[in-house]
């Protein structure tokens, strides 16, 4: 049976490789459903894609039991007000109008219906974070305007606009999580993206509590008010400014500079760290989610994916609260206290692959390790 799931697993990576579309900015493009019924075929519990599964097809008027799950869901990315309680499993006009805020945020018919697209998008791997902001609450009326009126992309940010009131910011690595160095470069390595394309600049620091950002791993309800749900499902969160908080959920098989690809029974449900660390810093920073699929703040990422290098959208964001990087001076040498300084940095990585043809490149300006 071992060796029937490794076969499966290794036929459709192949297949994925094979039939990928390798564009001009080095990004993978996958179909949406390939890794869904792949993880069906494999019988891999993913929670919510057992429980959401026999929901296709479901629609207005009908009582399905467990339908209450889906309204919860839909209320934790925002298509369902906080104040909204104690839910049934009867499809209303709620849930309705729900669905089709979900479906118009991805870009799918707006029929309101689970229809069989709608279901997919939900069970794919995705931030924790919500879609829209809480829909009891406006952030329509600040000086920067929501995706859904923005002129000139589909970028969002936070209600009310949070951003932080300085430019060099710091960042710690949990104590108790006791990482890998593979994974605290990998983590830190996400930071440039960022530097390269506005002024802010990361600096680490061996110091958690004082540092502005705060990065740890976590499994289940960490008390933070956003609970993890094992393998897949939610991946990470991040907390707007000032609060700096960013967890990932330590039950998710993180790929890590091509090690995990070298276990294929555990390939199907390989995560890459590197690009949700780059989803979640644009959360740090300001930035909600994208409408754009190939924007690196689109909420999901399907496993075996890597998104890595921010697109127009995510830069037209990240400057229009930050302003653009104008710096051109490199230091000569590393600063004194050894922590990893990062400004006008730029990072080219090749798209996701097998360890043996994986190819990475990073063309660094200004990197202290």
């Amino acid at each position: 049976m071992r060796n029937q799931i490794i076969l499966t697993a290794a036929i459709v990576v192949f297949s994925l490789l094979q039939a990928r579309t390798l564009a001009d900015d080095n990004s993978t493009q996958f179909n949406i459903s390939s890794v869904p019924s792949l993880l069906e075929k494999l019988n891999i519990s993913t929670g919510v894609i057992d429980e959401f599964k026999k929901f296709i097809g479901a629609h207005g008027g009908e009582v399905i039991e467990g339908l209450s799950k889906v309204k919860i869901y839909l209320q934790h990315y925002g298509y369902i007000p906080n104040t909204a309680k104690n839910f049934t499993n009867t499809f209303d006009e709620t849930l309705v109008a729900a669905i089709k805020s979900y479906q118009k945020f991805y870009n799918i018919e707006q029929t309101g219906q689970l229809d069989t697209k709608t279901i997919a998008q939900m069970i794919l791997p995705r931030c924790g974070n919500r879609d829209v902001g809480d829909q009891t609450s406006s952030s329509s009326s600040s000086s920067r305007s929501s995706s859904h009126v923005n002129s000139v992309g589909h970028y969002e940010y936070f209600p009310d606009n949070p951003r932080w009131d300085k430019l060099a910011l710091t960042f710690a690595f949990l104590p108790g999580n006791h990482l890998s160095e593979n994974y605290k470069k990998t983590i830190v390595r996400a930071f440039s993206s960022w530097a390269a394309v506005t002024p802010l600049t990361f600096t680490r620091t061996e110091s958690y509590n004082e540092a502005d950002i705060k990065i740890a791993f976590y499994s289940g309800d960490h008390g933070d008010g956003g609970p993890f749900d094992g393998t897949l499902g939610q991946l990470a969160h991040a907390f707007e400014p000032p609060a700096g908080m960013f967890h990932f959920d330590s039950d998710e098989n993180w790929e890590v500079e091509g090690e995990l690809l070298k276990l294929p029974s555990r390939v199907v449900t390989a995560v890459d760290l590197e690009s949700v660390a780059v989803h979640e810093i644009g959360h740090l920073l300001g930035l909600g989610h994208s409408t754009d699929k190939e924007s690196v703040m689109y909420a999901t990422l399907p496993t075996l994916a890597r998104k890595v290098l921010l697109k127009r959208d995510d830069i037209a964001g990240i400057q229009s609260i930050y302003g653009a990087n104008t710096k051109t001076a490199i230091p000569n040498s590393p600063p004194n206290d050894g922590g990893d300084v990062f400004s006008g940095t730029s990072i080219v990585v090749a798209p996701f692959c097998l360890p043996f043809f994986m190819v990475v490149v990073a063309l660094v300006n200004n990197i202290f390790l």
